[in-house]
């Protein structure tokens, strides 16, 4: 193994050479890779970490020591043409600044990460175990980025962007690779009964020895609102015509409780008129402006589809499921169908952004936002919709939708610190014990690993989820780092006191989260 805590001078000498390996671009001005001078890391499952996933690889607002690419070279990305959200890839030159890295570019100087999103956590979980078994079933389809498929890259949000025709049943617009490792939203543990995802068996607990399983800190997720049903929300709790009706500060956020949440998400509610008002309702309460335009006032969720952590962890905070044998399950999908039947109409999609399309497609009445969501009800007009998302989504409120306070809390960072939010969840990252890679690879994944759960790279991924209602996204977890003693919470350095593990048991997301360790005498938290 290469002694990776080389000097300056040693680190110079090694990456001196690194131009004559640089990412190279064919005559038309397309990526091409070489796999002699790159180390190519396939990761699949959470969408939702997705933009997480990407900061992490590319941005320059990570402290220099844990950062992955080379932020004085370029860095591109790879995205699918069908919206850019179920696979991506990112290449790079290794980052001669991060010590980890620096032994490794003597063997190859460039990095490409491909990330799988489709499907979801599960994908991030499965995959590992029938690799650890030796299962064909291991190699799943990513992104191709062969320049016969992908665009000349553009410059967008600071990355060398190209669009690749994907698709994960015609011959070259895919890649058939055993992930290295995986990210799911909640442990590999509560991928079984629904969360077991088409094709693939359920986790049962010997599996999890196969497994090497890392804290990647805690997520906050939450419930959105298309834009017309959050003022219809106003509207019922602060009154029509109030000034807080389209007002985005904490104060005027509208709440659901998790009971109300519960009955939606089961089916219970089929209507939005079941959503009483004294001798009124909601759908019959709202002002014109923000009425839907079903008269039925049917109830819409935008959901995940089996095997979604984003789903999983939101069975595990609102149905106790699959926790309990008594628990009831999400409601299925239902496809279309027709409005005057009483039914709620659950709209499973495969990815975070499939879910942000259907809350838009619903708010707007219209089918042109993207392919992952084929909204049928345009003839209509708009439809209330509710769907479950990562706080990492929506903080510029560029889309027609917006969270909702749960209980009368809203969903930030501060909030779950002091124990009041209760819907997050602890992330993992998973590789197989058994796994078939280099040193080199395995030194890169376990360092991605360790920087993921870095309060102090934390803190850079959060300056994308800052909301109106107040600062989101992600906590490291006590589990690697220490809270503040006073259990007080700085947004500086996102540490929860709160796990879902103890310091004897791993995470489990089933587990009521208690705080983690208090055995410094100043240690504790916070009451208010």
């Amino acid at each position: 193994m290469k002694n990776l805590m080389l000097g300056a001078a040693v680190s110079v000498a090694l990456f001196g050479s690194v131009a004559q390996a640089a990412i190279t671009l064919d005559g038309a001005g397309k990526v091409v890779v070489t796999p002699a001078d790159t180390y190519e890391i396939y990761l699949g499952g959470a969408s939702a970490a997705l933009d997480y996933i990407e900061h992490l690889a590319t941005s320059n607002s990570v402290i220099a020591a844990d950062r992955m690419c080379d932020s004085t070279q370029p860095i591109y990305k790879f995205k699918d043409n069908g919206g850019g959200k179920d696979q991506n890839a990112y290449y790079c030159t290794l980052n001669p600044l991060n010590p980890q890295l620096v032994g490794l570019a003597a063997g190859k100087a460039n990095l490409l990460i491909y990330k799988r999103s489709v499907g979801g956590s599960a994908y991030g979980v499965t995959p590992i175990i029938d690799d650890a078994k030796g299962a064909a079933s291991a190699s799943i389809a990513f992104l191709n980025v062969d320049p016969s498929v992908c665009t000349v890259p553009v410059l967008s949000s600071g990355l060398l962007t190209s669009t690749c025709t994907y698709s994960p049943t015609t011959a070259g617009q895919f890649q058939m690779a055993k992930p290295d490792f995986g990210v799911s939203d909640v442990d590999p543990e509560q991928f079984r009964g629904f969360n077991t995802p088409a094709g693939f068996s359920p986790v049962n607990p010997t599996d999890l020895s196969l497994l090497n399983v890392e804290s990647a800190g805690g997520q906050v997720f939450g419930i959105g609102a298309t834009k017309k049903l959050r003022n219809a929300l106003q509207e019922a709790q602060f009154g029509v015509g109030n000034a807080c009706v389209g007002s985005e500060t904490e104060a005027c956020m509208p709440s659901l409780t998790r009971d109300q949440i519960a009955s939606i998400m089961t089916g219970k509610l089929d209507s939005w008129k079941d959503l009483k008002i004294g001798a009124s309702d909601l759908y019959t309460a709202a002002s014109a402006a923000n009425k839907p335009g079903n008269a039925n006032a049917r109830v819409h969720i935008c959901t995940r589809t089996d095997g979604s952590g984003t789903k999983a962890q939101m069975g595990v905070n609102f149905l106790n499921y699959p926790c309990a044998s008594a628990a009831t399950a999400p409601a299925a999908d239902t496809g279309a169908l027709i409005e005057t039947i009483a039914k709620t109409q659950v709209h499973a999609l495969g990815s975070s952004g499939g879910v942000s399309e259907c809350l838009r497609e619903l708010d707007a009445g219209n089918n042109t936002i993207g392919t992952s969501f084929n909204n049928t009800y345009t003839a209509g007009g708009a439809r209330w919709a509710i769907g479950i998302q990562g706080l990492e989504k929506n903080a510029n409120q560029a889309e027609d939708w917006r969270f909702v306070k749960i209980d009368g809390v809203a969903p930030t960072l501060a909030n779950v610190a002091k124990g009041k939010y209760h819907d997050w969840a602890e992330l993992t990252f998973q590789y197989s014990k058994t796994h078939a890679w280099d040193l080199s690879e395995d030194l890169i994944v376990k360092e991605f690993i360790k920087a993921a759960g870095n309060p102090n790279v934390i803190v850079s991924l959060n300056q994308t989820n800052v909301h109106p209602f107040g600062d989101s996204g992600y906590l490291a977890s006590p589990k690697n780092f220490a809270p503040d003693v006073n259990g007080n919470f700085a947004s500086s350095y996102p540490v929860n006191p709160y796990s879902h593990a103890t310091t004897s048991l791993p995470v489990n997301n089933c587990r009521i989260p208690t705080a983690y360790d208090l055995s410094n005498a100043a240690a504790g938290v916070q009451l208010q």
